[in-house]
């Protein structure tokens, strides 16, 4: 392997024909830009400059090389200015499972980006807690933030968050009703499959219900809501965060019961940035 300044020293020389020249240029000592040329020849077996009297010339062999040596030059430069890129600026890549978990992730970012310490984020919302386990073990993740708890010996799982789940509607759905009961209204659900989905159906079944309408994700089961569509089984803090925007939003008197629990999950043989580290204390915090 030829040391990259060695090729550097050699375009030098090849460039001025004059090792004295070279050598003020590089600040190097004339002998040491001499041992750096015959250390190259030795190398490749050949010689690269013929001295001739006072004069240096260069020679068949030398004069194939410059061509190799600049683009080699070129490259390991432009490989040194994108790598000074990845240490400048820390790289965080996050993956969650659903929606919903962005009312609690975007405020801890924040936190993070105020402080100067968020770095460059990048956020992936998967279909499920499954979807963010393998990414997390295929190394697309440096952490997972998912609804459901995920025991493996090789993961540390935190919990970060948990709150009531509530029955909430759109007040001109309800007409002015004084007493209003779930099951007088349709109710929008979650896709088969999701955490929030398995938690509504164990509310319906008890009441003898079934879905009316059903979204593929948390935000669309939302906007729905808010529409006037029907009445959904959503978190409080998401609940009170829409009526803060107008109070048209009717929350039932019957309480669910039912809690949604958020974990941040991450490999235990994994070196966690600071950024990281920082992430999960500001979500159990907050």
């Amino acid at each position: 392997m030829v040391d990259i300044r060695l090729l550097k020293t050699f375009c030098v020389v090849a460039r001025l024909e004059n090792i004295t020249q070279a050598a003020e240029l590089l600040k190097f000592t004339q002998p040491t830009v001499s041992a750096q040329i015959r250390t190259l020849e030795e190398h490749f077996g050949v010689q690269l400059f013929e001295r001739i009297g006072k004069k240096l010339y260069i020679t068949e062999a030398g004069k194939y090389l410059i061509d190799p040596s600049e683009k080699i030059l070129e490259i390991y430069g432009e490989t040194v200015t994108n790598m000074n890129c990845f240490s400048e600026v820390q790289y965080t890549r996050i993956g969650i499972s659903s929606n919903y978990i962005n009312s609690l992730l975007s405020p801890a970012l924040l936190q993070l980006q105020t402080s100067g310490n968020a770095g460059k984020v990048n956020v992936e919302i998967c279909l499920n807690s499954s979807s963010v386990l393998n990414g997390l073990n295929n190394n697309q993740y440096d952490i997972g933030i998912v609804h459901d708890f995920i025991s493996e010996k090789y993961l540390n799982t935190v919990m970060i968050h948990s709150e009531e789940l509530v029955w909430v509607g759109h007040k001109k759905l309800m007409k002015d009703k004084e007493c209003p009961q779930i099951d007088e209204y349709p109710v929008i659900n979650f896709r088969q499959g999701c955490t929030f989905r398995i938690l509504c159906d164990e509310l319906l079944q008890k009441r003898g219900l079934n879905s009316t309408f059903e979204y593929s994700d948390f935000d669309s089961v939302k906007n729905a809501m808010r529409e006037g569509l029907g009445i959904a089984l959503l978190p409080r803090s998401v609940v009170e965060n829409l009526n803060k925007e107008i109070n048209t939003f009717h929350i039932f008197n019957e309480l669910s019961q039912l809690e949604i629990t958020l974990f941040a999950i991450t490999r235990k043989d994994k070196n966690l940035s600071t950024t990281v580290n920082t992430l999960v204390k500001r979500l159990q915090e907050n």
